[in-house]
C-alpha cells in the first residue's frame, strides 16, 4: 500500500522548498532594498512587481512624472547587476512564479498598483503627481508558486516591513 501511495502521490523535493524559498527571498530583498534606499538617501524609491510580465524593478523614483517614473534603476549592493529582472530568469529559479490574479499593492481610497513607493521614512505609499493626492498602502502581498507550493511576501502597510510567509 505504501508503494501504491508513494507513486499515486506527487512528490514534493526539497530542492522545490529551496527553490520556492530562493524566489521569495530574492523578492523580499528587493523590497527591503527599495525601503532601505529611501530611509538612507531620504529620497523616494520604489518597486515594480508585475504579474504579467514576472518583472521586478527597484528604482529611484521621478516625482517630476506624471505618472510616477523611474529615474534610474538600482544596482545590487554586492554583485552589481541592475535590480530590473524577470523572476524565472535568474538561476535557480526555474518556473517560480508571481500568481497573484491582481496587482500586488492595494491603496486605501485608490486602487491596485504593480508599483509601490517608499518615502525617506520607510512608509510605503503611493502618489499621483499631478495633483499631489498621497495613497497609503493598505495591502501589499506579492504570491509565489512552484511544484504546487505556495509562498507568500507581504508588506507591512504602516511600517513598510517584509516578511516571507509558506
Amino acid at each position: 500500500m505504501g508503494i501504491v501511495a508513494a507513486v499515486t502521490v506527487p512528490g514534493v523535493s526539497a530542492t522545490d522548498h529551496h527553490r520556492l524559498a530562493l524566489a521569495a527571498s530574492e523578492v523580499a530583498e528587493a523590497l527591503r532594498l527599495a525601503r532601505d534606499e529611501a530611509i538612507r538617501t531620504g529620497d523616494v524609491h520604489g518597486i515594480q512587481i508585475s504579474q504579467t510580465t514576472q518583472k521586478i524593478a527597484v528604482y529611484k523614483a521621478d516625482l517630476g512624472a506624471s505618472p510616477v517614473g523611474q529615474e534610474f534603476v538600482l544596482y545590487h549592493p554586492i554583485d552589481k547587476k541592475p535590480l530590473d529582472f524577470v523572476l524565472s530568469d535568474r538561476v535557480g529559479f526555474g518556473d517560480v512564479r508571481i500568481v497573484n490574479t491582481q496587482s500586488p499593492f492595494y491603496y486605501q481610497g485608490y486602487t491596485r498598483l504593480k508599483n509601490l513607493l517608499f518615502d525617506a521614512h520607510g512608509t510605503p505609499y503611493w502618489i499621483i503627481t499631478s495633483s499631489g493626492t498621497s495613497y497609503l498602502l493598505t495591502d501589499g502581498v506579492i504570491e509565489l508558486r512552484y511544484a504546487g507550493l505556495d509562498s507568500k511576501v507581504t508588506v507591512d502597510a504602516i511600517t513598510g516591513r517584509v516578511q516571507i510567509t509558506q
